[in-house]
């Protein structure tokens, strides 16, 4: 994922480092504390990502060794972020953790419609669910 989205997928399904943007968004969703955010950092710092377009809707999908801890959450959303497309747009974060692993963090805009420009991460107002 990149500020400008002009290749927001990854070409295969291979897992990669996240970059540099990547890992700011993931950095700011989780300076958020809550019960399992610790772990949850932990988990992205050992993990990889690939991403994806599901037809205007971006996906940053989480590669997780099976063998890191996992985190105790009472909701698949512990936090998300709001922040704004180029146009002024809300775009959306949500964090989503799957059986105590950290799975992928959808991003969409309010208006279904394609996103211009990812905000910077410094940017992003927190929500915790």
């Amino acid at each position: 994922l990149s500020n400008k989205v002009t290749a927001m997928t990854d070409s295969t399904r291979q897992s990669r480092p996240a970059t540099p943007n990547e890992k700011g968004i993931v950095d700011r969703l989780l300076t958020t504390e809550f019960n399992g955010s610790d772990t949850l950092r932990r988990q992205a710092a050992s993990g990889t990502v690939h991403a994806a377009d599901l037809g205007g809707v971006l996906i940053l999908a989480f590669d997780i060794p099976a063998n890191v801890p996992r985190a105790h959450l009472e909701k698949r959303i512990p936090v998300e972020a709001e922040g704004r497309d180029a146009d002024g747009m809300g775009i959306h974060f949500l964090l989503h953790v799957v059986d105590g692993l950290l799975k992928e963090i959808e991003i969409f805009r309010e208006d279904s419609q394609p996103i211009k420009r990812l905000p910077n991460a410094e940017q992003l107002a927190l929500i915790t669910n």
